[in-house]
């Protein structure tokens, strides 16, 4: 059945929905042009572009059984899409804060035996990790590592944004106490320590 328009989206939304990949391949067709329409206006290479137009139709079939619901496929697609992009985003500028602190960290402290102070901070920082309540610890994460806002992580996790603040505050003032107490105070500790800022 090939897309037509809006008349028969919604039997294509319900096929792909029961896990029909044909119907899939249909929506992918159609809609793929558009998707990296929007994603070129924050991103603009190529390579880069294709990653993340794929990895918004990977979100799509993995949480395909919502389709059925759906009302408008195209404000369902910006929606997800806006996501990807804003988590790309996110996750560009953590990876730009720890590589400006790691560049801050060689420029103030110099030399080889920081480095290692460094590996031996985040050594601590991930046994701080472990000893996280397991909420707490899948909290932390969310945020650290996959770079979700709180509302992001309140939705997923269907609790309330105040909840997850909460949470994450007492996650980080933990990991700090924890690096405060097992690490000797170096300037290049109070410059990790800098990472867990509540």
């Amino acid at each position: 059945m090939p897309f037509d328009g809006v008349h028969n989206e919604k039997a294509l939304l319900l096929q792909v929905s029961q896990g029909d990949r044909e119907a899939f391949q249909i929506l992918y067709t159609a809609f793929y042009p558009d998707v990296q329409r929007y994603i070129s206006l924050f991103e603009p290479e190529r390579r880069i572009q294709d990653e993340l137009t794929q990895d918004v139709f990977v979100r799509i079939w993995e949480k395909r059984g919502r389709l059925a619901e759906v009302e408008s496929f195209k404000g369902y697609l910006f929606l997800v899409t806006r996501n990807v992009v804003f988590n790309f985003i996110r996750a560009l500028k953590v990876r730009q804060r720890v590589k400006e602190l790691d560049e801050t960290a060689a420029t103030v402290t110099g030399g080889p035996e920081n480095e290692l102070l460094f590996k031996q901070y985040y050594q601590l920082a991930l046994q701080a990790m472990e000893r996280l309540p397991p909420g707490r610890r899948k909290i932390l994460k969310m945020s650290i590592e996959n770079g979700l806002s709180l509302d992001e992580i309140a939705a997923e996790l269907r609790i309330s944004k105040s909840g997850v603040k909460k949470q994450l505050y007492a996650a980080t003032t933990f990991i700090r106490q924890y690096l405060q107490e097992h690490g000797e105070i170096t300037l290049a500790l109070v410059i990790f320590l800098s990472l867990f800022e509540g």
